[in-house]
């Protein structure tokens, strides 16, 4: 099978990119225009299609259900809400997924371990099935919030039912790989830490300490618990009172933070009542389309990431391919892409003022900021250059689907906490 064209299925929660805040868009996007440039046939299945006419290589994961189907389907959500919308979702993406085969001989298929859709899909398409963990909720569930009550944990085993069913596991991190090799006690002896790809940006499109504003720090993600925004804001009121110019932009949607004592605050909220003195010098912009946070990242002097978990970090990735100074929370799959000192700053999680020293030194130091991120930029084209990630994603697809073709008979034992 070495040097054949490969033809692979990507499920995507959204089409096209733009459409959704959403990282597994962008990975989708990039590794599938790179798959492409190598001469392979990807395509995408997408369940929330914002295309009225897509093109012939996406197709839409939503089934036609017949009279009788629309109504076992409105008993079936009054009797077991969670496990209709499960099933739903899996008949929509079979749909797609027997389409893709038909007209793309499509040769297998990846997915996000997602509500443990792949249980559900596997016995019914004839093509292996790889589970991509882009946020398995036992952490990024918990790190967001959710009750951890009957569904939430219904909802994890699920999720580890999936990543057991799947042929062949992939992560962009190795962090996010050990966490679930730890919690579902699964030994996922063959599984591969394929690091998610980043933009390519050309020298001439990246940071420059000479044309950013050294008093403008940047924050890009949503307000909510999994990103830190509230992190990012406090640590910003304690670098205010240092720095009397600096102003942060905070880009991203309002999606309501839960704080320990289950108090929700809005955005506006929270800096009204806990950065009160610099709610001036905090600019909310709200959600920006794609297109706008280049010039946002050449403009702030240092990205912030704040977040209590990531499994991965597009934005992380992202400022670094642009060249801009971060500083980040010590998290998961930020600690892989950011390495203290060397092409950023790490500080530890939830600590306000640990992160607002760390962006005080390079408030103080602009020429150390200018060499960190010139540095994360050769790392982001060394490491993360999506023709370099899709050579290793075609190695592993071949190692898959050999594997499959000489699969001998035997089943593994089950994990116990699956």
């Amino acid at each position: 099978m070495e040097g054949s064209r490969l033809s692979v299925a990507f499920l995507s929660p959204a089409w096209p990119l733009g459409a959704s805040a959403n990282g597994i868009v962008s990975y989708v996007d990039t590794i599938g225009e790179a798959l492409r440039r190598q001469g392979h046939n990807p395509c995408v299945l997408a369940r929330d299609m914002h295309e009225d006419n897509p093109p012939p290589d996406v197709f839409r994961a939503e089934a036609r259900r017949s009279n009788f189907v629309r109504i076992y389907d409105r008993l079936f959500r009054f009797v077991d809400p969670l496990d209709a919308m499960r099933h739903g979702f899996a008949r929509g993406i079979v749909h797609a997924a027997r389409l893709a085969i038909a007209s793309r001989a499509v040769q297998l298929l990846e997915m996000e371990e997602t509500f443990g859709l792949i249980q559900l899909v596997k016995p019914r398409v004839p093509i292996p099935i790889i589970a991509r963990l882009h946020g398995p909720c036992f952490v990024v569930g918990a790190t967001s919030g959710l009750p951890q009550n009957s569904a939430f944990y219904r909802r994890v085993r699920n999720e580890g039912r999936g990543i057991f069913t799947a042929d062949a596991v992939s992560a962009p991190s190795r962090d996010i790989l050990e966490r679930t090799r730890n919690y579902y006690r699964l030994p996922l002896a063959e599984a591969v830490v394929i690091p998610n790809p980043g933009p390519v940006v050309p020298d001439a499109e990246r940071w420059s300490l000479e044309t950013c504003d050294h008093s403008r720090l940047l924050f890009v993600g949503r307000f909510d618990r999994t990103k830190g925004g509230d992190i990012a804001i406090d640590a910003f009121r304690i670098v205010a009172q240092r720095f009397p110019q600096v102003r942060l932009w905070f880009v991203g949607p309002d999606n309501g933070f839960n704080d320990e004592r289950q108090r929700r605050w809005t955005i506006r909220e929270y800096i009204a009542e806990r950065a009160p003195e610099v709610a001036h010098r905090i600019d909310w912009l709200d959600r920006q389309p794609n297109s706008a946070l280049p010039e946002l990242r050449r403009r702030a002097l240092v990205t912030i990431i704040a977040s209590r978990y990531e499994t991965f970090s597009m934005v992380a990735l992202e400022a670094a391919a642009y060249g801009s100074p971060i500083v980040a929370t010590k998290v998961g799959g930020v600690a892989e892409i950011v390495s203290d000192g060397l092409n950023g700053i790490l500080a530890r999680p939830e600590d306000p003022d640990g992160l607002a020293a760390a962006i005080s030194s390079l408030l103080a130091n602009p020429v150390y900021a200018a060499k960190l991120g010139h540095q994360a930029a050769v790392d982001a084209v060394r490491r993360y250059h999506p023709d370099t990630i899709a050579l290793q994603t075609v190695a592993f697809y071949r190692s898959v689907l050999d594997k499959v073709k000489n699969r001998t008979v035997g089943t593994p034992a089950k994990p116990s906490n699956v």
